[in-house]
């Protein structure tokens, strides 16, 4: 089934080389990390985290809220049948990326060995590498089983429900600790109380946001439609979750003594987009829609980036990522995004030969 990605029409191969040219100059720029070392990123003796950082936080809670769409299924919930590859594909896209991302933070490839040979339930990042390799696995081959079986129009294999239903708890834990990065973190303290209905609620919104785009736009390129009830109900799980997340980082906007611009701009830019969801002219626009999408990713990216830009004194830390740190950002980015185009050509091909 994979030979399916080597067949395309030319915007197909457009995205394709763009893809390729954008990790192409990720790598180059890993490559000079690799040799003087993180001195090439805006990080310092004050700013602790960067960018990466903020994508490791952000795709890891896209992998774990793939379980919104994977629970209703294992219920025989008959309109999500159409999008669980979807969402399991996307669970092993993004559990790759936030991999890919964390192996980059880290600064030097031996570090990750050093995970393994020193791994202590007291480290947040030993729990995240192993989950994160666990969701990536289980995901791929229940998806990739699931798909066979489709192909072949017969059931999938007896064990692929049970590895579904373990990454029920699993997503759970990797948002949890994907979350840990930022209770960690000195200027975050006070929110400690705030911090499971918050987290929870943001990797809701982001990966039903980051679903309903992906949907929409194989829709508009693709013969693949999910249907309006699967684009309502996404849209309706946005809406809600995306509410909560924003009253709570208005509540973090209107505490804080000193709030980021930032800050404002990404709760100004959700509340925006989270709007659309409430005008039914506009909910049933695809425009509309693939830009309250897009709204929301960015508002929720932006906010997980931000919130490691506080300091333990109670202010903010100077911070700007430099070309190479955004360079090697996008090609991990790029990396995930040319993992899922793979995985979803081959479910496409799939569907539509059914």
């Amino acid at each position: 089934m994979i030979e399916n990605a080597l067949k395309g029409n030319r915007p197909y191969w457009i995205w394709i080389t763009l893809l390729l040219l954008v990790i192409a100059f990720g790598l180059s720029a890993w490559s000079q990390q690799l040799r003087i070392g993180l001195s090439v990123t805006g990080m310092g003796d004050g700013v602790r985290s960067g960018i990466t950082t903020m994508q490791f936080a952000f795709m890891a809670a896209v992998a774990a809220s793939t379980t919104l769409v994977v629970l209703p299924y294992l219920h025989d919930y008959k309109p999500f049948r159409n999008i669980v590859l979807i969402a399991q594909f996307l669970g092993a896209s993004a559990s790759a990326t936030a991999l890919l991302s964390l192996f980059i933070d880290m600064g030097k490839p031996q570090l990750m060995l050093d995970l393994l040979r020193y791994a202590t339930p007291q480290s947040s990042y030993s729990w995240a590498f192993f989950l994160l390799i666990g969701h990536f696995l289980i995901n791929l081959v229940t998806g990739w089983a699931t798909l066979g079986a489709e192909r072949k129009g017969v059931p999938a294999a007896a064990w692929v429900k049970p590895l579904i239903y373990l990454s029920i708890p699993w997503a759970i834990v990797l948002a949890l600790v994907s979350g840990f990065v930022f209770v960690n973190h000195p200027g975050n303290t006070w929110t400690l109380s705030l911090f499971a209905i918050r987290l929870l609620a943001s990797s809701f919104a982001a990966g039903a946001a980051v679903m309903l785009l992906i949907i929409l736009i194989l829709k508009k390129n693709s013969d693949f439609d999910a249907g309006r009830e699967v684009t309502d109900k996404l849209a309706m799980l946005v809406t809600y979750a995306g509410s909560c997340t924003f009253a709570l980082i208005g509540v973090e906007c209107c505490a804080r003594n000193q709030v980021i611009p930032l800050m404002w701009l990404s709760l100004l830019l959700g509340i925006l987009s989270i709007a659309v969801f409430f005008v039914p002219t506009w909910k049933s626009s695809i425009s509309w829609l693939l830009a309250a999408s897009v709204g929301v990713i960015l508002s929720l990216m932006t906010e997980k980036g931000v919130a490691l830009l506080y300091s333990s004194m109670g202010g903010i830390v100077a911070y700007v990522p430099t070309s190479k740190e955004v360079s090697m950002t996008l090609g991990v980015m790029a990396i995930g995004i040319l993992l899922l185009t793979i995985l979803l050509k081959a479910v496409v091909v799939v569907k539509k030969a059914n």
